[in-house]
């Protein structure tokens, strides 16, 4: 089997590989290694997004873990039980039955504090593995985990990036073990050993959910939460498997998770920029300004980012129009990862998985040093009666967008998923635009200037309040030319300019696929980034 292999940190422009067969996109090369293994053996695109997930639990803590939520497509190939399909699969944990809104306003408190167990909810990540498993996989749970495992046990390399992140928050309490691990940032002791994620990574390759709800994990975050969650809490399964919602945008089917997700966003932009007629070139001035009018005139579908709403219904009975409503207005950058496989079966999975911001709530659980995600901090809010109000056994509404395009006979054309926090929907819009509409390289739209809307940091809710104080600003990547960022600003007003390729502007993964190859690329904007593929 002939293998090709690309790890590429901050390459500018980025390079497209095509693979004939099979192509994985993850950030870290560790994890991509660990898919590439899962898929020589025999697994499935679910299997090799797992793996690849789990050795991200791992080794990029800052990113992602077993402490916080999930959310996947999957598209089945055709089967003799019938046509390919796309399956939704949400893992997003609730608060705790005890959780009291009331108090943390009689407190003082005007947002949840993204250090207090207040903000944390049941995580989700594992039950999302163990669903996609059961439904999409091909082999043992335990193959599957058995590269993170080792790695936590034996010990790892820490990326630069990671090294970053500790240091940069040294004094909590919850880095210290890995602080000492790495010793002197000047000239750290790279290699980290995680014993106790080792141990609750064993326990779920042997016991599957009781071995982390049910085990020392669970036992963790019910003497942290100090009567906060129940054993009832924990034991109520949190993933479920449905159909996705979808439009029909640029002559092909596209597909995301409903809410609480915030993927419906991007199809709702996908569906107007699709009806809007136009094709201005590819990153010119007017490309962006009719990118920037889609969210704007689609703003409207912001006020039902909460769990439960109809956003299916919505984008199928009420074409997102040119009118502009104002939604009820509602420390570091967010940070989550994608992982996009495509296998030799013709199935394909996307994962997104966070901790929310960098290490989640900055809270880990004290023997098996698991950071809990500060999702409901995020996520909830503490204004009365809102539909995300912190309250019991609530979901809170999430930022993790993956995306899955095919074309009319359902084979896949496009699987997108990034980090970027509140940026996430108009990160994916604007790749899916470049690909599906302009037809540019994988390559072209990873190294292309990001638009995003912004606001200045707030507090502890940086990076997920951008709509949530009026009409926000527009930020731009510098590497436009001065003409395109001069016409741009004389059609659409001020912009702020932020450094190129920044991880700010979100780290992407892509697989774009033709009838006979899987194409990818490197984001320049990840550190770290790796593609594989055979």
């Amino acid at each position: 089997m002939a293998l090709s292999l690309a790890i590429v940190s901050s390459l500018v422009p980025a390079v497209s590989y095509r693979f004939p067969r099979a192509a994985i996109s993850t950030i870290d090369p560790l994890a991509s290694a660990a898919a590439l293994g899962i898929l020589q053996r025999g697994g499935s695109s679910s299997d090799a997004a797992i793996a690849a997930n789990a050795v991200l639990s791992v080794v990029a803590p800052d990113q992602c873990g077993l402490g916080g939520d999930l959310f996947a497509l999957v598209l089945a190939p055709p089967s003799a039980r019938g046509p390919a399909q796309v399956y939704a699969i949400d893992s997003v944990g609730r608060a705790g039955s005890k959780v009291n809104a009331e108090e943390l306003r009689a407190g003082g408190n005007t947002t949840i504090p993204r250090g207090s167990m207040a903000g944390v909810t049941v995580p989700g990540c594992v039950d999302g593995w163990l669903l996609l498993s059961r439904r999409f996989g091909l082999l043992r749970l335990d193959e599957l985990l058995a590269d993170a495992a080792r790695y936590a046990r034996d010990g790892f390399v820490a990326s630069d990036r990671l090294i970053r992140h500790v240091f940069e928050s040294a004094q909590l309490p919850a880095l210290q073990p890995l602080v000492a691990a790495i010793g002197n940032p000047a000239s750290p002791n790279r290699i980290i050993n995680r014993p106790g994620t080792a141990r609750v990574l064993d326990a779920i390759s042997k016991l599957g959910r009781d071995g982390f709800y049910a085990g020392e994990f669970g036992a963790e975050l019910m003497l942290m939460g100090a009567g906060q969650f129940t054993a009832e809490d924990l034991a109520q399964p949190l993933a479920a498997i449905s159909n996705p919602i979808a439009v029909e945008a640029f002559g092909y089917n596209v597909y995301a998770n409903g809410a609480p997700s915030a993927g419906y966003l991007a199809l709702g932009a996908l569906a107007w920029l699709s009806r809007d007629g136009k094709c201005p070139q590819f990153a010119s001035s007017g490309w962006y300004a009719q990118q920037i009018q889609a969210f704007k005139a689609t703003r409207w579908l912001r006020e039902y980012h909460y769990d439960g709403s109809l956003v299916g219904e919505l984008l199928a009975n009420r074409a997102p129009s040119g009118e502009l409503r104002t939604a009820e207005p509602g420390g570091t950058s967010p940070d989550t990862t994608a992982i996009v496989v495509s296998d030799h079966f013709g199935s394909t999975t996307v994962i997104v998985q966070s901790n929310g911001h960098a290490f989640g709530s900055r809270l880990a659980t004290p023997d098996s040093n698991i950071f809990l995600h500060d999702r409901g901090a995020v996520g909830f809010n503490l204004r009365e009666g809102d539909p995300n109000e912190l309250r019991p056994g609530a979901r809170p509404r999430h930022t993790l967008s993956p995306l899955i395009a095919t074309d009319g006979t359902g084979k896949l054309r496009l699987v997108a998923g990034t980090m970027g926090g509140d940026k996430q929907p108009s990160i994916l819009t604007q790749l899916v635009t470049g690909v599906l509409r302009d037809g540019e390289e994988p390559s072209s739209v990873l190294s292309a200037a990001r638009f995003s809307f912004s606001i200045p940091p707030r507090g502890d809710q940086a990076g997920f309040d951008t709509f949530d104080y009026g009409e926000p600003g527009i930020s731009i990547e510098s590497n436009l030319p001065k003409e395109t960022l001069v016409e741009l600003e004389a059609g659409i007003g001020e912009l702020s300019r932020v450094s190129p390729f920044t991880p700010a502007a979100g780290v992407s993964h892509l697989i774009v696929a033709t009838d006979d190859q899987l194409a990818t690329a490197v984001d320049p904007r990840s550190e770290g980034g790796s593609v594989i593929g055979f």
